[in-house]
């Protein structure tokens, strides 16, 4: 038996037009295209055909995520190549005085790790990630067998390495441009920041520290009530394949989020006094949606779930964060022992967690397109949904955060570290914020930190 989350939600449905137009009224001179010039009159007609649209538009943001996840592994992976891993603009190993003597060097470095990927992916054997990779280029009419095949895959991945860096160019010039001084103020800036860019799987542990931090504050100020966290939705749990600030690849891809919030449920005393709370994923991703449905296929089978955590020795971690690295699992789980490569002893420090088949089997997952379609007849008592709502323009945020609370209980709670679009029309209302700071720079100041946003279903009259 696979427990309560056997009973996976029902299928998802499209927005209906009543239930957005108040917001479109609200948007009107703000609308996307499709939208923007119909009259009132027209627009109920157009609304079906215009969110299947959009909805085909967001999943098929999808494939420029994988292309960003194959570029991130290039230039940070370890398990295919003894180079050293490459940071766009500089050479990890050092860089020089001379600009154009690190850029050529970092040029050489991307260009030998490219051709080590190839290499990789021409006898990819059963790694997980290298299937992957030759998959994705093999749909872009790639191959890897022949010199000729690999000129092709080569130039692509060169082409879309100088992408993502032209778009973190951008991304890095609009955040100049709306810097302030106010963190605040810019944390509501950057809150639709990827708006144009690829859907990315990819995640890691430290932003699980923030969500912790947050249920915390909110069960000291008895807005969560102990044993009271029931039914948890997670929007876009990710897979760690490739994480853009590291790249980590000696262990299969994992998704964390999941068991990060059980164990902080139960660390907080907002489980169910019997029984753990239920976990439902809402994904769009199919790679996602087959890996928990893997796992909980081998949780039947009472074979637990391995999660991995390296811990980067390039940053200064504060005390707490290592806390929470240390100890991570212990409520769901029991630590196992990793013997990790001396490279990557260098690297990071690493501690693995076993969780037990019970944990997982608390899990499902639901294929959910948060923008364009809901769920009937659920009632959480939390959503969570970090690093995901930055990916959507305001229309797009304000139709998910509607579709989140349609499935709320009264009263309950999203956790999203974003800020939403300031709009009469949207009842759930943001009732506090969580700062948490994850690691000092080096002139002694918070150099990583995360605004976690609480948010309350309900919180003003219809």
């Amino acid at each position: 038996m696979l427990g309560a989350a056997n009973a996976a939600s029902g299928p998802a449905r499209f927005v209906r037009f009543s239930e957005a137009s108040p917001l479109l009224a609200e948007l009107a001179g703000r609308l996307p295209s499709g939208l923007d010039t119909l009259p009132p009159a027209q627009m109920e007609t157009a609304w079906p055909r215009w969110v299947e649209r959009r909805d085909r538009e967001i999943r098929a943001r999808l494939e420029q995520g994988d292309e960003d996840t194959i570029v991130n592994w290039t230039l940070f992976g370890t398990t295919f190549t003894s180079k050293p891993r490459a940071v766009l603009g500089a050479v990890e190993s050092g860089t020089a005085d001379d600009r154009e003597l690190v850029l050529r060097r970092t040029i050489e470095l991307i260009s030998a790790r490219v051709d080590d990927l190839l290499d990789a992916l021409a006898t990819p054997g059963t790694d997980e990630r290298r299937l992957f990779a030759r998959a994705f280029l093999q749909r872009k009419g790639l191959r890897v067998a022949t010199a000729a095949d690999r000129d092709a895959a080569r130039m692509y991945l060169r082409a879309a390495i100088i992408r993502v860096a032209s778009e973190q160019d951008q991304i890095d010039q609009e955040l100049g441009a709306t810097s302030s001084g106010n963190p605040m103020t810019e944390f509501v800036a950057r809150s639709r920041l990827f708006r144009t860019r690829g859907l990315s799987l990819d995640t890691s542990l430290i932003p699980n520290y923030a969500v912790q931090q947050a249920l915390a504050a909110m069960k000291a100020r008895g807005l969560l009530a102990p044993g009271s966290v029931r039914r948890v939705a997670i929007v876009g749990p990710g897979l760690d394949f490739a994480n853009k600030d590291v790249g980590f690849d000696f262990y299969p891809p994992q998704t964390l989020q999941p068991f990060a919030v059980l164990d902080s449920l139960e660390r907080l005393g907002l489980s169910p006094a019997r029984g753990d709370p239920e976990i439902v994923l809402l994904d769009i991703s199919p790679r996602i949606i087959t890996h928990v449905t893997q796992a909980r296929a081998r949780a039947a089978r009472n074979i637990g779930y391995t999660v991995n955590l390296p811990l980067p020795r390039s940053t200064a971690w504060l005390p707490e964060i290592r806390a929470y690295w240390q100890t991570f699992g212990d409520q769901i789980g029991a630590p196992i022992q990793t013997r990790p490569t001396e490279a990557i002893a260098e690297l990071a420090e690493l501690r693995a967690v076993r969780a037990r088949p019970a944990a997982v089997q608390r899990m499902s997952v639901s294929d959910v397109n948060i923008v364009t379609q809901r769920l009937d007849g659920e009632a959480f008592d939390l959503v969570i949904a970090t690093n995901v709502f930055i990916y959507y323009d305001v229309l797009e945020q304000a139709l998910a955060m509607s579709n989140v609370e349609a499935m709320l209980k009264p009263g309950a709670f999203l956790l999203a570290n974003f800020s939403a679009p300031d709009l009469r029309s949207i009842t759930i209302r943001r009732v506090g914020t969580t700062t948490t700071s994850y690691a000092r720079g080096r002139a002694g100041n918070d150099s990583l930190f995360d605004f976690m946003v609480w948010y309350k279903a309900h919180a003003i009259e219809r």
